[in-house]
């Protein structure tokens, strides 16, 4: 299955990446970054799949409800480790199902929003989301870790890579 594909290749780039950098370059702020750092955005990124796995199993997803782990964020072998073990739950999905999403954007009060959705719409979101932070991830190590290896396509929209693949050459 294509997204169940895309999503093992997406995690894999990042545990690339994230096996390339030295711990203190995956939790150090960077100007570029407004002070923020690449563990931040990968551990983003992993708990945005987590939630959707969790929304699998109960109906319903709420991204909202980030744990905003420090452990992940500030330790590349635990976040190496998760993107495996996610890896794993999203290819032992067989099918697509129904799903709620819930949302607050509210900032005064508790207002959830309900949608319809499916665990199909929400792995291909997170492709998306990830490849967005993934792009944020490769102006950081294109600026500060010159020596990191940046797989192909990493950070670039499939349909952008198939738009370039597609253009004719122009002589």
């Amino acid at each position: 299955m294509q997204l169940k594909h895309v999503s093992a290749k997406i995690l894999d780039q990042l545990i690339q990446v994230s096996e390339q950098l030295q711990d203190q370059a995956f939790r150090q702020p960077l100007k570029v970054l407004s002070d923020n750092t690449i563990g931040k955005h990968i551990r983003h990124i992993i708990e945005f799949y987590d939630l959707m796995i969790l929304g699998i199993n109960c109906g319903e997803v709420n991204y909202d409800q980030r744990s905003h782990d420090r452990v992940i964020e500030e330790n590349r072998l635990m976040a190496i480790e998760k993107m495996n073990s996610l890896k794993l739950e999203i290819e032992k999905i067989a099918s697509d199902s129904s799903l709620k999403l819930k949302a607050n954007y509210s900032l005064d009060k508790e207002d959830p929003i309900e949608i319809v959705t499916s665990y199909y719409r929400e792995l291909q979101y997170n492709i998306e989301h990830a490849i967005h932070h993934m792009a944020i991830i490769k102006i950081a190590i294109l600026s500060e870790f010159a020596n990191v290896n940046i797989p192909e396509g990493f950070g670039i929209a499939y349909s952008t890579i198939k738009y370039e693949k597609d253009k004719p050459c122009v002589q």
